[in-house]
């Protein structure tokens, strides 16, 4: 197993992250770097990108406004997949946005709806996480919806951009966002921009927008997640994104133990599929005997 996890000396957690973080770091005993089968070293490519992933220490004190249309952007804009072998560095601040440069890294924050939650890499573990299958070791993963579309939860997931929940120092009530997504309001996802290498966008083939699993329009990511809030309001255009009046956006742990209501395990399959344990039919309540 890899080297235990360890924020660099000169790094705290964002503080509205550090206010609800597991601590101390429930899965510390997976290293920055993650590790391959066994414990085996992976690829400096593959170790760059997991430090990527496992980035606990950007500035959240001015996070960036981006909606979709930015994130697609970024996307055709990127640098070549084929660039990053040896360095990452071309994915830092390449991006005009507003008279600044934005790129990996940069704390950003999204307005979105949530199509779907769910434990990501289940059974197998990936490489950031140290190849540990279960719950407590894997990612959540968390296709955003466009809310500007019409019924936005009903688009295809190939129109989607990802966040992710990363199991170190994971709060306690993220850990059942699958299982209470929020489904009726919008939400607010804050964190560093992180571009997935290893996977591919989702092009128009044959006039349909198409693509392999996980299906996603852009490969920008916000991973790891520091905040995520809920909205008020069910009127996407009720919620400014950068709003801070409590009235108007409300923490994820503070929302959903009040709103049972408006949430759907949206993530159940994934997580009975990772335990091993088929679902429990229900049994038929037996119909009242007529009365003679």
């Amino acid at each position: 197993m890899a080297d235990d996890f360890k924020l660099p000396s000169n790094c705290t957690l964002p503080p509205v992250f550090d206010r609800i973080a597991t601590k101390p770091d429930p899965y510390i005993v997976c290293g920055n770097d993650g590790a391959g089968k066994g414990g085996a070293t992976p690829e400096p490519a593959k170790i760059r990108e997991d430090n990527a992933k496992d980035n606990f220490c950007a500035d959240a004190s001015n996070p960036i406004t981006v909606d979709f249309k930015i994130l697609t952007q970024m996307q055709k804009k990127a640098p070549n997949k084929s660039t990053l072998a040896d360095s990452r560095d071309s994915l830092h601040a390449f991006f005009p946005l507003n008279g600044q440069n934005i790129g990996e890294g940069d704390v950003v924050r999204l307005l979105a709806f949530v199509k779907e939650a769910h434990i990501s890499d289940c059974t197998s573990g990936e490489t950031v996480n140290c190849e540990t299958p279960g719950v407590p070791h894997n990612d959540f993963h968390i296709p955003l919806v466009d809310p500007t579309k019409k019924n936005p939860r009903t688009l295809s997931e190939c129109t989607s951009v990802t966040a992710e929940m990363s199991p170190h120092f994971r709060p306690a009530t993220w850990s059942e966002i699958d299982l209470k997504t929020p489904v009726k309001n919008p939400v607010r996802v804050t964190g560093p921009l992180f571009f997935d290498d290893s996977h591919v966008p989702c092009k128009v083939v044959g006039g349909k927008l198409t693509g392999p699993g996980p299906q996603r329009i852009s490969l920008w990511e916000i991973h790891p997640v520091y905040a995520f809030d809920v909205c008020s309001s069910t009127d996407p255009k009720q919620c400014d994104v950068a709003s801070n009046d409590p009235s108007v956006w409300t923490p994820y742990d503070q929302w959903v133990g009040a709103n049972a209501d408006k949430v759907q395990a949206t993530g159940q399959a994934q997580r009975t599929a990772c335990s091993g344990k088929k679902p429990v039919a229900k049994k038929a309540k037996p119909k009242p005997k007529p009365k003679p």
